[in-house]
């Protein structure tokens, strides 16, 4: 009963989330997801294979087509691994980087003025269930 409660809870704020994601930019959740995670690396990038066991269970072909896209608006670099041919890097450019920094500056712009009216539990409350949303579903 819990399982379908949860489900239910995700199904209801799904559209909520796909409504400010589209406010905020014209790019696919997918697509500021590999930004998001390019950008968080030191360097800015990481090996196609590495990005790929992060976006389980993305498929490889439909991970290969995003990430085209990517690189067709300028926003990633690919290239092959100077030390192994086989591996591709895929790498952030300052214009990724300048997109998904818009995203994260428009989305803090809308959600702010509804934080506010939150109470200091209520933001507790909806800071750790990120956490523990994140441990329930991070070995799937």
């Amino acid at each position: 009963m819990v399982l379908e409660e949860l489900l239910l809870g995700m199904r209801t704020v799904r559209p909520y989330f796909r409504k400010l994601f589209s406010y905020a930019t014209d790019m696919s959740d997918a697509e500021i997801l590999i930004l998001s995670l390019l950008a968080s690396e030191e360097e800015g990038n990481m090996l196609l294979s590495e990005l790929q066991e992060k976006l389980k269970p993305i498929r490889p072909s439909k991970l290969t087509n995003i990430t085209n896209k990517l690189e067709d608006r300028g926003f990633v670099n690919k290239e092959r691994s100077k030390k192994d041919r086989r591996k591709v890097i895929i790498a952030i450019t300052p214009k990724g980087r300048k997109a998904y920094e818009k995203f994260e500056t428009t989305l803090v712009e809308a959600i702010k003025p509804h934080m506010e009216k939150l109470t200091p539990e209520e933001v507790e409350v909806l800071n750790r269930s990120f956490y523990i949303w994140k441990k329930l579903l991070e070995d799937i």
